[in-house]
């Protein structure tokens, strides 16, 4: 089988390619190498197949998904507050449609989505064991150490995101999982505890929200019964609220987050980390530039503008404010305005139609994408940045993807090289 895999693995260097992608998350501006292969290959595709490619009902799914994004961040050029940020935001973003093109292109043949979806599994499962090394002996096995009482695994000791990371691209370790009732139970839960760890409440939501739908679709399947599916979701509830009440570091921050729901203004500030001075800001920012807002990625920049002269986001030594909004409805809000909610809101409402009007055997195949894709665009939830090259990069990757299984399994090419052919 292991043969079988790597020789499967060297015809398909597309979806090597892709995962790329995936593997160098952690690395930082290294992800932009394989991006832009990817891109330069979108640009030859559209040239060289743009009577396919424009006619693809994935393609249209892709780009109309792209355009409700990305006109309003060139509507938000008109009354920008830094129109260079903007302006780089708005010139540099279409290289992820063009990238999305050659991955819808390439990974409409269900081999090349199957092996990616195996290398996903793989990596995403590593990234686990790695944390769970890290949480036991304090330091992982590339050597970086538990920092700041939140576990951050390969992702270094700078940048917290694996708790923001994990739970997006979990999915994709635990629906090939769905066969092993057993195996997929304990990646769960060890993934679960990994997600506690790192520290992040969005994360939490995130996480929680992917078992919430897993567990659903298990039972809508008749994999699972409504009974077996409550005892389950009870059982893993219960481990992860007794390693939450033993793991002081998690009891501290599950304990915070109930502030939520107090009803006192600091207890939920607390609970939010301060969002809420932010958001508070934000609301005043959106409402001076009610309908193309402060501009894409000019957030930073307008802030010190709006914020109270005490506010402890504000950067007395480069006169800015914090980078975002931290959740994506008030960062589209106040970035780009009423355009770019409505944007958003048809972006929501199109991935919702092409889901429900998808077929079963489509809509299984998509499922580990969407639920990914889902897992960090979920509105109700905090957010990092929607503008940030990074977590953009990994949004549109997934969206390609999702669009690539739910269009089926026409076969197109074997590697970036038969582009030129």
């Amino acid at each position: 089988m292991l043969s079988d895999f790597f020789r499967l693995s060297s015809n398909n260097a597309s979806a090597w390619l892709i995962f790329a992608n995936l593997l160098l998350l952690p690395v930082g501006r290294a992800v932009e190498l394989p991006m832009l292969i990817m891109s330069i290959t979108g640009i030859v595709l559209i040239w060289r197949h743009r009577s396919i490619i424009f006619q693809d009902p994935a393609q249209k799914l892709f780009g109309l998904l792209f355009l409700c994004t990305w006109l309003p961040i060139l509507f938000s050029l008109i009354d920008a507050v830094n129109t260079y940020k903007t302006a780089s935001t708005a010139l540099t973003y279409p290289r992820l449609y063009l990238a999305g093109v050659f991955v819808i292109w390439t990974l409409e043949d269900h081999r090349q989505r199957d092996l990616l979806l195996r290398l996903a599994a793989i990596l995403v499962a590593f990234w686990v064991f790695d944390a769970l090394i890290q949480a036991v002996r304090g330091v992982d096995l590339f050597g970086f150490h538990y920092v700041s009482s939140r576990l951050n695994g390969v992702y270094g000791e700078r940048h917290l995101d694996l708790g923001v990371a994990l739970p997006t691209l979990a999915p994709l370790l635990l629906i090939p999982l769905r066969r092993n009732l057993w195996l997929l139970l304990i990646a769960t839960m060890l993934t679960g505890v990994v997600v506690l760890l790192a520290g992040s409440r969005g994360g939490w939501v995130s996480y929680a929200l992917v078992c919430l739908l897993l567990l659903v679709t298990e039972i809508r399947s008749l994999r699972l019964s409504w009974l077996s599916g409550a005892a389950i979701a009870t059982l893993l509830i219960a481990i992860l609220a007794i390693f939450t009440h033993i793991n002081p570091e998690a009891r501290q921050r599950f304990e915070t987050t109930q502030g939520l729901f107090s009803g006192d203004h600091q207890a939920i500030d607390d609970a939010l980390s301060g969002r809420l001075q932010i958001w508070e800001t934000s609301w005043r920012m959106f409402q001076a530039h009610p309908i193309t807002g402060v501009g894409s990625n000019g957030f930073r920049y307008a802030y010190p503008n709006f914020a109270p002269p005490d506010d402890m986001f504000l950067d007395p030594q480069t006169s800015t404010g914090p980078f975002y909004a931290h959740q994506i409805l008030i960062q589209v809000g106040t970035d780009s305005g009423l355009i770019g909610l409505a944007g958003l809101l048809l972006f929501y409402g199109v991935w919702l139609h092409s889901w429900r009007h998808a077929d079963s055997t489509h809509k299984e195949a998509a499922l580990p994408f969407a639920l990914a894709a889902l897992a960090w665009l979920f509105p109700l939830n905090t957010h990092a940045s929607f503008y940030s090259s990074q977590w953009s990069q990994l949004i549109w990757l997934l969206l390609a993807l999702y669009c690539a299984a739910l269009a089926g399994n026409r076969l197109k090419i074997r590697s970036p090289g038969d582009v030129l052919k």
